[in-house]
């Protein structure tokens, strides 16, 4: 069984959960797993990610798409792919994402259409739960569409989701993005399959799952 719930609104978690804020936490995470960050803690907090860097963390994030003071770098998979992440701790706090993340909890995996095909592959024959995080004062297209491409692979591996791209292309978050001059970051996260990177949430930490 598969379902879909609003991450806004995360009430009970059944079988394994997937989080999506395609646009773009989910997308980052898993570019910064695949770039070889050891771990990414995320937060929804200011003030935590400010006692981790203390402690020799990389702060990345944003707060309505504009810069958080004190963090090294924003929430840009564009930018942090070209990053030499190699070993690196991170902490991650976003609008709506991180915090999404955290309240799915323990064995959320992370998803983006960057990983569709392998997180697909490992879903299959599961219960799983689908959690688009949306935006803090509505739906955004692009987390349902890739929640319903999901399901697709999951059921039928060989469906289309070239709908569910172009919908998400032409949605709310990508006008969202298009306005602050995230082009660069709205094409990077409609790529399919960059990656078998599969994050995994654990122990309040997410890591590449082995």
């Amino acid at each position: 069984m598969i379902r879909i719930t609003d991450g806004r609104y995360i009430r009970n978690v059944y079988g394994v959960p997937v989080v999506a804020d395609v646009f773009r936490a989910t997308s980052n995470i898993v570019t910064m797993i695949q770039k070889g960050a050891k771990e990414v803690i995320p937060v929804d907090d200011v003030t935590s990610a400010y006692a981790l860097k203390k402690e020799g963390y990389l702060l990345f994030g944003e707060s309505n798409l504009s810069p958080i003071e004190g963090f090294e770098h924003g929430n840009s998979p564009t930018e942090t792919s070209g990053l030499d992440l190699d070993g690196a701790k991170i902490v991650l706090k976003t609008t709506n994402g991180s915090g999404v993340i955290l309240k799915a909890g323990e064995g959320t995996l992370i998803g983006s259409f960057l990983n569709i095909s392998s997180l697909s592959r490992h879903l299959r024959n599961k219960e799983v739960h689908i959690f688009p995080a949306n935006l803090k004062n509505g739906v955004s297209t692009e987390d349902n569409e890739f929640a319903y491409a999901l399901t697709k692979k999951v059921l039928e591996p060989g469906s289309s989701i070239e709908v569910n791209i172009n919908r998400a292309r032409n949605g709310n978050g990508a006008v969202l993005l298009r306005n602050h001059k995230f082009d660069a970051d709205l094409s990077f996260c409609l790529q399919l399959d960059v990656t078998d990177v599969i994050p995994i949430f654990k122990n309040g930490k997410i890591v590449k799952m082995e």
